[in-house]
């Protein structure tokens, strides 16, 4: 659902706003899911049954790589996106990024469990015996999704970690240079007009990410 997707990132930009220390980064009293989200479909709607039929219809077509991909997903780590980024996220490597991560999955969790518990949806192994389980149970219920909260919200940290790192590549002038000849370039295969040689695209501004002079003093 629309709605549940934009409240999924508006609680991960709000773990944003971090404090120092053991604080959440969010609680459960600063977001009402049950006043963002549409409430779970019915058991016997025309969604649940078409859920089924998806469902069905995977677990045929299923194969041995798919069941391990699945169970390697059930694992909330950060480590799982070390593919797609392109380096090793594992906690040895990157403590300070699992940190965060890990404490904003907690704080969201808490955030998750009323709602799961006031709507009540039962997960489709549950209610449908036809389906055939390939990884852990779960003991919650199955909406609002953690997992989907989870896959949405570490990709927007680690999105927003690649805005610093633009922005600081945005103060060097040869990456102004390349970037301009870049684009002058896909914008020639696209058969798109060339712009002004002095235009660069809109981009975060590099204040965004503070000089170590900048750098606010930690609270103590």
């Amino acid at each position: 659902m629309i709605r549940a997707a934009y409240a999924l990132v508006f609680l991960f930009l709000t773990a944003l706003a971090a404090h120092a220390g053991d604080d959440p980064y969010v609680r459960p009293s600063d977001i009402d899911l049950l006043a963002i989200l549409a409430p779970a479909p019915a058991p016997d709607s025309a969604i649940t049954r078409e859920d089924l039929r998806i469902l069905l219809d995977l677990q045929a077509t299923r194969t041995p790589e798919m069941v391990a991909m699945a169970n390697a997903d059930v694992q909330r780590t950060l480590q799982r996106f070390s593919q797609v980024v392109g380096t090793d996220l594992s906690t040895a490597r990157a403590p300070k990024a699992n940190a965060l991560v890990d404490k904003a999955t907690a704080d969201s969790a808490a955030i998750f469990l009323p709602a799961k518990a006031k709507w009540q949806r039962l997960r489709p192994y549950v209610q449908f015996p036809q389906i055939k389980l390939v990884v852990p149970p779960e003991d919650t219920y199955s909406y609002p999704s953690g997992h989907a909260a989870f896959g949405m919200g570490t990709a927007i940290l680690l999105a927003l970690s690649a805005v610093a790192m633009v922005a600081m590549m945005m103060r060097n002038p040869a990456f102004q240079d390349d970037l301009k000849a870049a684009r002058a370039e896909v914008r020639s295969l696209l058969n798109l007009p060339p712009l002004p040689q002095d235009a660069l695209p809109a981009l975060p501004s590099p204040s965004i990410v503070p000089t170590q002079a900048e750098a606010p003093a930690t609270a103590k």
